[in-house]
């Protein structure tokens, strides 16, 4: 089967405050978290995990715990649910990938969300993917609205 990259990342008003709220309140440090959703090519996120930063320099890197995402993988198991990527902030830095992500990026299905923040502000989620063979980042369209039920 092929993978198939994402092209469009949709986020609820209260999602995307979540992120931009939890990169504040981890400022100096990088925050990080898993989205759950659904879709393939469109992905909508149901579900903004947050969870520790456990690189050994928060401050310029950020690390999942790899026992919440297992624990994650296991909760989603069997329904429409799934881990569809991850977020992190860049700390007084930009709102894209870093050489250090790019480095890091394996799962060209995964979504990358990220923002850059300050101690009183946050951007705006960004989304990218990295797309099988790349040598970069492909950014993803952000719709930021609520989900059609």
């Amino acid at each position: 089967m092929t993978p198939v990259s994402p092209t469009f990342v949709q986020l609820s008003p209260q999602h995307a405050e979540t992120l931009r709220a939890v990169a504040r309140a981890s400022y100096p440090h990088e925050c990080c978290g898993l989205l759950v959703g659904e879709g393939d090519a469109d992905i909508v996120v149901t579900d903004v995990v947050p969870t520790p930063n456990i690189a050994e320099n928060p401050n310029a890197a950020f690390a999942i715990d790899p026992q919440a995402q297992f624990d994650l993988l296991r909760a989603t198991r069997g329904s429409q649910q799934r881990v569809v990527g991850h977020y992190h902030s860049h700390p007084d830095g930009s709102a894209q990938p870093s050489p250090r992500d790019l480095a890091m990026a394996h799962d060209p299905e995964a979504v990358w969300v990220v923002m850059t923040a300050s101690a009183t502000s946050a951007s705006m989620p960004r989304a990218f993917r990295h797309p099988c063979g790349a040598w970069s980042f492909v950014e993803v369209t952000v719709a930021i609205k609520e989900p059609v039920l």
